[in-house]
């Protein structure tokens, strides 16, 4: 599960992380919060890796592709 605590772990010994949308779409996290996806670069600033969390909960991200289900 995709936590704060998750966050604040990997980014003590990484840069980033990629994440994955319900689609598969890759999503890069920098440890300033910042991400780019497939198809364009948009950039933003969360307040903490709680949000960060929050986040990736309301948009069904992960650490790993989703299944895809035909």
């Amino acid at each position: 599960m995709l936590t704060k605590d998750y966050f604040d772990k990997h980014f003590k010994l990484h840069n980033k992380l990629v994440l994955f949308s319900k689609d598969n779409i890759p999503i890069t996290i920098t440890k300033e919060y910042h991400f780019a996806a497939n198809g364009g670069h948009r950039s933003f600033t969360l307040q903490d890796s709680e949000d960060l969390a929050d986040f990736c909960r309301d948009f069904n991200l992960s650490i790993q592709p989703h299944e895809n289900i035909h």
